[in-house]
């Protein structure tokens, strides 16, 4: 998996520009994270793995929405949670270790059950989602997106803590004190 990971990263970046920057990002906080709890080599690769092609869905979304600028409509919001449940289900037609299927399905569940596609709370979510939720969230605050420019680090903490229900509270504070004041 590791040799096909470049080019589907890359596949992603043809179309979304800030795809493959994103997957790098996510994946470098996701790891700094997994390491700061401890995780095993093996773990950590499937962490890697997963979190470099998280958004792996959005290649079936239609290319005008994924790169609107403004914000999306309430239809245009609805196709694009979809990403999670058909990047899920694209990799599940690999050969790859489904901890990583399931992992993609999660990343979108917030702890407190208000995610989605399911609604999966807590401990329901598996740790590599938990992880990726807050390497992604971090990542979308501190970058340029079609409706807002850039929060800067110390304002993306502030809002992630001001919504730190979404998170596992576990993780968020070791995030905050071991991964983001080095970041």
């Amino acid at each position: 998996m590791t040799t096909l990971l470049p080019f589907l990263i890359q596949l992603m970046g043809l179309r979304d520009p800030h795809a493959e920057r994103h997957a790098d990002h996510v994946a470098e906080l996701a790891l700094k994270l997994g390491k700061v709890l401890g995780l095993k080599t093996d773990e950590l690769e499937l962490l890697h793995v997963a979190a470099s092609i998280h958004d792996i869905g959005k290649m079936a979304i239609n290319e005008f929405v994924i790169n609107k600028p403004g914000h999306f409509t309430e239809a245009e919001y609805i196709m694009v949670q979809q990403h999670a449940q058909i990047g899920a289900s694209l990799v599940k037609t690999l050969d790859i270790d489904p901890s990583i299927h399931s992992i993609i399905l999660n990343h979108h569940e917030n702890f407190d059950g208000t995610g989605y596609p399911h609604g999966e709370k807590g401990d329901e979510i598996p740790l590599g989602a938990r992880i990726i939720r807050i390497a992604d969230t971090y990542d979308a605050l501190t970058s340029n997106r079609g409706y807002r420019a850039a929060y800067s680090h110390k304002k993306s903490l502030e809002i992630m803590e001001r919504d730190a229900q979404f998170f596992d509270p576990t993780l968020l504070d070791l995030f905050f004190k071991n991964v983001a004041r080095k970041h």
